[in-house]
């Protein structure tokens, strides 16, 4: 038996753990993430906020812009100087919060855009006031 000291040592090869199917794994989790994340969302329209969720199941919730009571945002110092937070939507009619969609990045802005489409709701000629 010899030795081998380290002066003699030219090169230490080892294995790779990173074999075909770790990175058909990885892809395959990202791919999923993404549809996941693409299936999360809340879309302002002219005359609602609506939101979607779901891969397998899809669960779709509209909220009428006329019932919007208030649109709170919650942040703490970090993710406020990431730019995300946790919208929630309150309606007239339930006790509790409508909507919750967490980690929304500039929720500020949503709620901003909101606010002016519930005004232009209610400026439009054929919106609540006119009827009255």
């Amino acid at each position: 038996m010899t030795n081998v000291s380290n002066d003699s040592t030219l090169l230490v090869v080892r294995q790779s753990k990173r074999r075909p199917q770790f990175w058909l794994k990885a892809i395959l989790s990202l791919g999923i993430w993404v549809i996941w994340w693409r299936s999360d969302y809340l879309a302002l329209t002219p005359r609602s906020i609506v939101r979607h969720k779901g891969v397998f199941t899809r669960e779709e919730r509209a909220v009428p812009l006329n019932q919007i009571q208030d649109i709170s945002i919650s942040h703490g110092l970090i993710r406020r100087l990431l730019g995300h937070g946790d919208i929630r939507i309150e309606t007239a009619g339930t006790a509790g919060t409508e909507i919750v969609m967490k980690n929304v990045t500039h929720p500020e802005r949503f709620r901003t855009m909101t606010l002016e489409q519930i005004d232009r709701f209610y400026d439009d000629d054929s919106g609540p006031k006119s009827a009255a």
